[in-house]
Order: structure tokens, then sequence, then C-alpha cells
């Protein structure tokens, strides 16, 4: 009987939390990526992905699906590298004598400003917004002032905070820590959510406690209560963008808005390239890229010029 890749993703999932020191939110990335191609899979084969699925043929396909669907180039890129990962895992394992999709064409790897970036009107407005409710109003500080990833905030724990820096140790992407610096105000009123909000949340308050924590209603379990994560983040963003008008915001967004801003007020690609932890200078060079609105503010001067031209 052929065996199910389901499994096989799974040992990989782990080899990659467990032996690679992956985090859990880039581990949930690589199973989410890869099972998106099982579930081509079955809708193709009409039965569960097995080894055997993973020849270039049905990967080919997979991608052209993803083309048809109009996805995104960066997308299809990135969810053809896990695959990729994948089998290069199964190769090492024995199960693949060689990595199918070594033999395909891989989406062009191009680096484009990112588009829609909130102002910091955008951003203040999102805070503001969140004033009355204060588990709220500590993720928003955080994401607006510091331009962390969601999945990072998420796992903030009360050991993080450092009144006189603003955060130590932090989880980062790739398995590594940092330390990131916020606004003297912002942790102020985190050391106040700590000792006046999140007593109510938890039985004890020890370092090792999460920051953030998500309540609600499921089926069968009634009331749950556990430490928010990365997709708890992305929807509060959503619940708030379209309290203020912007429906598209994502947690995202806010890490580019404050990219620009420190970048517009200091100028220095350096300063932006640390606060977000970026391992190449070449991926923050984006944010050096002229926006439409700079663009018109270059040619202001040709103001005067024109109407003098028109005028005579």
């Amino acid at each position: 009987m052929a065996q199910p890749l389901i499994d096989l993703v799974e040992q990989f999932c782990a080899y990659q939390h467990k032996q690679r020191g992956k985090t859990e939110g880039g581990v949930r990335t690589y199973r989410w990526n890869l099972c998106q191609f099982l579930e081509f899979v079955r809708g193709r084969r009409g039965r569960p992905a097995c080894l055997g699925d993973l020849e270039p043929a049905t990967i080919q396909a997979w991608m052209d699906s993803m083309a048809a669907a109009d996805l995104a180039l960066g997308t299809m890129r990135v969810r053809q590298s896990t695959l990729s990962s994948l089998c290069a895992f199964l190769v090492k394992r024995g199960h693949l004598e060689s990595n199918p999709v070594a033999r395909l064409d891989r989406p062009p790897h191009r680096r484009e400003a990112p588009r829609g970036v909130p102002g910091s009107a955008i951003m203040d407005a999102l805070v503001k917004a969140a004033r009355e409710r204060p588990r709220d109003l500590a993720i928003f500080l955080v994401l607006r002032y510091s331009g962390m990833r969601r999945e990072s905030v998420a796992t903030l724990r009360v050991r993080n905070l450092d009144g006189t820096w603003g955060l130590r140790n932090v989880p980062v992407k790739g398995g590594k820590t940092r330390d990131i610096p916020l606004p003297a105000a912002v942790s102020q009123y985190l050391d106040r959510y700590v000792s006046e909000y999140l007593p109510g949340q938890v039985d004890a308050v020890t370092p090792d406690t999460p920051l953030f924590w998500s309540t609600y209603g499921q089926r069968r379990q009634g009331v749950v209560h556990r430490p928010m994560e990365g997709k708890n983040v992305w929807r509060l963003c959503k619940v708030y963008g379209r309290r203020i008008g912007y429906p598209m915001l994502k947690p995202h967004d806010l890490r580019h808005g404050v990219a620009m801003e420190v970048y517009e007020q200091h100028h220095d690609l350096e300063e932006v390239r640390g606060l977000l932890g970026h391992k190449s200078i070449e991926t923050t060079q984006l944010y050096a890229q002229i926006r439409p609105t700079a663009l018109k503010h270059a040619v202001e001067f040709y103001e005067s010029k024109a109407l003098d031209v028109l005028s005579s």
C-alpha cells in the first residue's frame, strides 16, 4: 500500500522544529504550504496524496493551477520551495531517489517595493481605536512602534519586558532572538498592563506568563482561554482595520509602515535593517524606492516655471 504523504509531512515538520530549531510559527507555515499540495492532489486524484505523487508532472500541474488562480509570484515561489525542502528531506531519508522539484522551473524572484503601506495617520488611528481595550492597545502599540512580525508579538512573555530598553530576547524568524527597542511611553504602558490587567487573565503572573491571551467559544469545548497566536493578531488587525476604514490592513503592513516612517525620518537603511532584523541590506533596500507622493514632491519646483511659461 502506498505510504500516505501526510505522515511524511508530519515527520518533516517535526524534524524542522526539533532538529533544525525552526519556530512553531515557521513550522505551521511549512505545514500549511504542504497541505495546499495535498489538497490539490486529493482534488485531482480523488484520493489522499501518497509518496508516488511527488513527481514532476503532478508538481508542475500544481504550479499551473496556482498560476491560473493568479497567485502572486512570491506565493508560488514559497510554496514550491517548501515542497522542494520536503523532497530533499525525503531523499536524505531514502524515500526518494532524487528531488523532483529540481527538474522544474522556479518562479522568478522579484523584489518589489511593498504596496498599500499605511502612513502614520492610519497607524495612529489604529492605536486610538483600541484605547478602550488594554490587551488590544498593548498589541497595537508594539506593532506600531517596533515593526515586529505578528508571530513574535503573539509569543511575547513577561520576561521579555525591559523597562529601560523595550523588549529583550524576543523569539524571531529563524529560531533566533533579538533585543527590540520601544519608546519609553510604550514600555511604561506595558508595565501597567502586566501589573493591572494581566492578573485578571491568569492565576499567577510569572516571568514565563504569555502577555496576550484570547478567550472564545468553541464547539464541544465551551469557552476556551489560551495564549494568543499569530493568526489571532492577524484577525485583530482585520477587525480594527474595518473600524478605521482600512479593511485590508494586515500586521505585516504595519511592519512596512514603520520601516518607511523610520527611513523617511533618518534616511539610513542600516537603521531600518537593524530595527526590522533583516539579515541582508538588500532586503531593506526595498524601502528606499521612491513612493508616488515623494515623486510628486520631487517635481513641485516646476510649478512656478510652468506657470511663467504658460502666462507668457
